[in-house]
């Protein structure tokens, strides 16, 4: 997952690759109104993040949390606190406001979609960003498809996105599920797993400090 997939491997491994450019497909209230899973960073459960969905098929609201903590002993290295709410309606992004705290530093974005594009504020100022760009939350797996941007910081995020049916996913109760696979190559180096339902399912991902975290789908 650190490394991105050449054209002639991703064949090899019968890899379909997304591009940007690709038709996006409208959003449809998943089948679990609520997905929670249980964050672990080097063997060790550091927090939790959960999805709350609410509304009809097409029109609904996410509410998002996510909660984490690194210690060494008594003292806390790293802490993390995330909620954003995200809107759609006739199966299209309205919206997303969010605040994140990191380590005492606040962060705050709202994102508002209209006919011209994405107006995105942030305690940096403004940008619009093109009228079919999609926030990076994971739930979505059309989202995957298409430019994105980084519901924390309001920042384009630029990947290579490349999916593989057929995998294997091994839940943390116990059992296994069908999943298709989705990797992320560029401002972010992430797996996204998605089960027969299409809802989210697990992930895993690099952050700064290199090391891995994996979410996993209670």
């Amino acid at each position: 997952m650190n490394e991105g997939l050449n054209r002639r491997a991703a064949l090899a491994l019968g890899l379909a690759t997304v591009g940007a450019t690709a038709a996006r497909a409208g959003a449809l209230l998943p089948a679990k109104r609520r997905l929670a899973f249980e964050v672990w960073r080097g063997g060790h459960r550091i927090g939790r993040h959960t999805l709350a969905f609410d509304g009809g098929e097409t029109s609904f609201v996410v509410r998002i949390e996510a909660v984490m903590a690194v210690a060494l002993g008594p003292i806390t290295l790293f802490r993390y606190h995330h909620q954003a709410t995200e809107t759609w309606r006739d199966g299209r992004f309205v919206e997303l406001t969010s605040h994140t705290l990191t380590n005492g530093k606040a962060e705050q974005v709202s994102a508002i979609r209209a006919s011209t594009g994405v107006l995105v504020k942030t305690g940096k100022g403004a940008h619009v960003l093109p009228v079919d760009t999609l926030p990076l939350t994971h739930w979505n797996q059309h989202a995957l498809s298409g430019p994105l941007f980084n519901p924390e910081t309001g920042a384009v995020m630029r990947e290579r996105v490349s999916r593989q049916e057929g995998q294997t996913l091994r839940p943390v109760r116990g059992g296994s599920i069908a999943a298709t696979r989705y990797t992320l190559a560029g401002d972010a180096d992430i797996v996204d797993w998605y089960d027969a339902e299409g809802s989210w399912a697990a992930l895993q991902g690099k952050v700064k400090d290199g090391s891995l975290i994996d979410y996993r789908r209670v």
